[in-house]
């Protein structure tokens, strides 16, 4: 997995809803750095650590998540999914239980319908 840095930098920046210019004056550049910066795959260490600083960002991190294997993204997904499972299982047990009672319904009904019968056939006969 790469860390697409600049894409990162730009996610967390508008996050943050700051200015371009006011963020590039705190870079000490210019506008037209700052958009470069957002395309940028990799960084200086000293321009990240800047970059970190202004946003209030720790974007090393990303790097430290690649190599144990995760991102935070990752782990947030699989989270996303675990509840989901959970939820579908919820679903499923409670499908199961109206499943069962409305087995038993029937079959009280299919035992209402025959004793209607039986009725109806007695009072024929009588």
């Amino acid at each position: 997995m790469k860390v697409e840095i600049g894409q990162k930098i730009q996610e967390v920046f508008e996050a943050k809803g700051m200015k371009l210019t006011d963020f590039a004056d705190e870079l000490g550049t210019v506008r037209q750095n700052v958009y470069r910066i957002f395309k940028k795959r990799h960084l200086d260490t000293g321009l990240l650590l800047k970059i970190s600083q202004v946003l209030d960002h720790n974007f090393f991190q990303y790097y430290v998540e690649m190599q144990q294997g995760e991102s935070i993204e990752q782990k947030q997904e699989i989270s996303q999914l675990k509840m989901e499972a959970l939820e579908q299982h919820r679903q499923l047990y409670l499908a199961k239980k109206e499943i069962e009672y409305l087995r038993k319904i029937i079959k009280l009904m299919e035992e209402k319908a025959e004793l209607i019968q039986q009725f109806d056939g007695d009072v024929i006969a009588q």
